[in-house]
């Protein structure tokens, strides 16, 4: 009889001698697993990497870009706040431009598609220092402003113009073009713009879910002849428009009977889509942001820093915490045009200029909070002649000035002039008194701008007393009501409250509704 060899151990060790065979083939086979899963995670986290690059990449190749300024003009920037903060200016252009076959469909006029865009919507949306309080401000489109000279991305030249319509400076050269029309109307700096065309506000609207707008009775902007019609017809109360809809309201004009009733239409659209865009969770839902950057990126031509999409969200984080009951929108007081009552306008340069200086300050249009600082409520003085013109400056010795006492207060010429002649001008002469005026302006004819800022750099003027008018070689210096002591121009504090003809209100307001104008019925049914 064969004997066994009893195993060592027993029954027990027999049992964990074979449980730990198959232990092992157990440990091999989770192994395997682990690396399979591991190379299967690492390639679909590769993949999808790839695929959020190549989507960033794609929205990227969306947006189109320019150059910011192609103007000369320079405007002021704010001091920093006690953090480092300063304020954001973004100008807001919408062109009526026909250049695409879908612009020409939604806005007609197909002869016109090799026209240059015109500007007919122009808002200044300004952010506070430190995002506490933001103002949307607008300058109807047939206001006669001056455009400085521009050149085109192309180099092209347009030289300036004087008593135009303000929405012709996107035609003289593009976007650049504008932001150097408000530069040199607002004393401010621009950060950045944005346009948007007729197919960009259809597609934004579409991307938001609608818009809710209100009319205070039925509305139907019926054609006129003579008149652009966009055929809008509302019921009266709140409705959501969207895509045409949405431009047609934009778009509209006699039914609210006038531009100043267009732009306040246009604030409300724009305030009642912040509300739009902050409630719902449509900024931090995935789906829906997806949805809004691919038709924002689509929609909009932005200046160079700000065509990229890292930027463009960098840009909507700092706006989105502004509340929307301290976003003030208005449109700056105007008069009609004395050479042309019927159709065009004019600033009321004195109320305009105390928007401006508030603005310079960082000053809450709401009346709410204080100035982010006196110090910083000062126009920039005029920049030096050769940093703006790229040339030496001029010899003092050559400038002829003549300088007016338009103060009201004695002496003041006298004062003024032996001021610039102890500092080199010895070519600056008297001109007696002149009628009161509330601000210093000085006068330079085409191509002396140069001297003009010489002159201004050593008075301390600021950059928006300086202004082109004729072709003198001789400077003028009117001494306004603004500067009654000293040699120096120390400007006044800045206003705390807008003019009381300023008609503003803020973004959260989603209970007034436009008025419509029925003009013998024709714009109602």
């Amino acid at each position: 009889m064969t004997s066994v060899e009893p195993i060592p151990g027993g029954r027990a060790a027999v049992r964990r001698a074979r449980q730990g065979g198959n232990g092992s083939r157990r440990r091999q086979r989770a192994r395997r697993w682990l690396r399979i899963t591991a190379i299967t995670t690492g390639a679909t986290l590769v993949a999808g990497c790839g695929a959020g690059y190549l989507y960033y990449q794609h929205l990227n190749g969306n947006i189109r870009s320019g150059t910011k300024n192609l103007t000369d003009e320079q405007g002021a920037r704010t001091a920093p706040n006690a953090k480092g903060q300063t304020p954001l200016n973004i100008l807001m252009i919408g062109t009526d431009s026909r250049g695409s076959s879908e612009n020409v469909a939604l806005g007609g006029s197909a002869d016109e598609a090799s026209r240059p865009g015109l500007a007919d919507v122009q808002m200044l949306l300004h952010v506070s220092a430190d995002r506490s309080n933001a103002s949307m401000i607008s300058i109807p489109r047939d206001t006669m402003v001056d455009i400085p000279a521009c050149r085109d991305e192309k180099g092209t030249k347009y030289p300036a113009v004087k008593h135009t319509a303000i929405n012709e400076a996107l035609a003289r050269g593009g976007p650049g073009c504008v932001v150097g029309t408000w530069i040199g109307l607002t004393g401010l700096d621009i950060d950045h713009y944005m346009v948007v065309d007729f197919g960009g506000v259809v597609r934004m609207a579409d991307a938001v879910g609608g818009v809710p707008v209100c009319v205070d009775r039925n509305m139907y902007d019926r054609y006129r002849p003579g008149h652009g019609g966009t055929g809008l017809k509302l019921p009266e109360g709140t409705t959501r428009v969207t895509g045409e809809n949405a431009l047609k309201w934009l778009r509209t004009r006699d039914a609210w009977g006038s531009d100043l009733g267009r732009t306040k239409a246009q604030h409300m659209y724009l305030s009642s889509m912040i509300r739009e865009l902050k409630s719902g969770g449509r900024l931090t839902d995935p789906g829906q942001l997806m949805t809004l950057a691919e038709a924002a990126t689509k929609s909009l031509t932005v200046d160079k820093p700000l065509a990229d999409l890292k930027a463009i969200y960098d840009l909507g984080t700092d706006l989105r915490g502004v509340p929307t009951e301290r976003t003030t929108t208005l449109t700056v007081p105007v008069v009609a045009d004395p050479a042309n009552p019927t159709a065009k306008l004019l600033l009321k340069q004195t109320e305009v200029k105390q928007i401006w200086r508030m603005l310079l300050a960082d000053t809450p249009l709401d009346g709410k909070g204080a100035a982010a600082g006196q110090a910083s409520a000062a126009p920039s003085p005029s920049p030096s002649p050769a940093a703006s013109d790229g040339g030496a400056a001029p010899a003092r010795s050559t400038i002829a000035v003549s300088v007016q006492n338009s103060s009201g207060t004695e002496g003041r010429a006298a004062e003024v002039r032996n001021a610039l002649t102890a500092a080199g001008f010895a070519k600056a002469s008297l001109t007696g008194n002149g009628t009161a005026r509330d601000t210093t302006r000085l006068t330079y004819g085409a191509g002396h701008r140069a001297e003009a800022q010489a002159v201004a750099a050593a008075l301390n003027l600021p950059a928006d007393a300086l202004v082109e008018s004729g072709t003198s070689r001789t400077l003028g210096l009117s001494i306004g009501r603004d500067w009654t002591a000293g040699t120096a121009f120390t400007p006044a504090a800045a206003p705390t409250a807008l003019p009381k003809s300023v008609d503003a209100e803020t973004s959260d307001n989603d209970r007034s509704c436009m008025e419509v104008v029925p003009q013998g019925g024709l714009y109602t049914y």
